[in-house]
């Protein structure tokens, strides 16, 4: 019988370190995004523009629980519903006509102590909103909304305007486009495809804090904006969807 190969330990410790980075490579290259049709909202993970959904048992696992959904509708109180964990989805009964819907999902804080570095968390977040001719008023740490005006979208960090912010629109077809924000933190996208569409925007703070009863040396943020088109040219479809098995995930 052949033997099993022997590594030894600082090998090991640089096979772990190696497994450790591409885990948390793979979690900060994700976002999280919201869709909302057939009185049921889905909170995803993965990339959109890949069609690229993570799924339990898998990498959808690795939140720390389920996260709660706000809905907000004109005129009413914000609603907190509580979702399950899906096969490919965090998934919520979306009641009546809301006018956005957002969700924080929460991660482990990542250990970058292989790297002497601190402590990093990470913070994925995703709005829908039922129309772009609304605005809407930020309410996260890093938020994306729509202004109102055509195709303009606004940057919001700690209830700032985030000048220079980089915002990646993908659209229905996963085809994307990136626009650079202004020093009033909006950015204006042609959106000329019927269908959803998909955009994010990063943002690193250095700045240390705590998160899970446990110090961190940077916060890194990923916030989405989910909104689906009913007018504009027909679109081609998605690449095929892409397993997480596909990809040696």
């Amino acid at each position: 019988m052949p033997s099993k190969p022997h590594h030894p330990a600082p090998l090991r410790a640089a096979l772990l370190a190696c497994v450790a980075l591409a885990a948390m490579n793979t979690a900060q290259a994700h976002q999280v995004w919201l869709e909302n049709a057939g009185g049921q909202a889905r909170l995803h993970f993965g990339e959109f523009n890949e069609n690229l959904r993570e799924t339990s048992p898998g990498r959808l696992d690795q939140f720390k629980g389920v996260p709660v959904l706000e809905q907000q509708r004109t005129g009413a109180a914000a609603q907190r519903v509580e979702g399950q964990l899906g096969k490919d989805a965090f998934v919520y009964p979306a009641a009546g006509t809301p006018d956005t819907l957002f969700a924080t999902a929460t991660y482990p804080l990542i250990d970058r102590s292989k790297r002497n570095l601190p402590a990093m968390v990470w913070q994925p977040a995703a709005r829908w909103v039922a129309s772009l001719a609304k605005p809407v008023a930020p309410t996260a740490a890093l938020d994306l909304v729509p202004t109102g005006k055509p195709g303009e979208l606004k940057v919001v960090y700690q209830g700032a305007p985030l000048p220079k912010a980089k915002v990646q629109l993908a659209a229905p077809s996963g085809w994307t486009r990136e626009a650079e924000a202004g020093e009033d933190g909006t950015v204006t996208f042609v959106t000329p495809w019927k269908g959803q569409y998909v955009a994010e925007v990063k943002h690193s703070d250095k700045t240390p804090g705590e998160a899970h009863g446990a110090p961190y040396g940077e916060a890194s943020y990923v916030t989405t904006l989910s909104f689906v088109l009913t007018d504009g040219m027909a679109s081609p479809a998605l690449p095929p969807a892409v397993t997480p098995a596909s990809v040696g995930r």
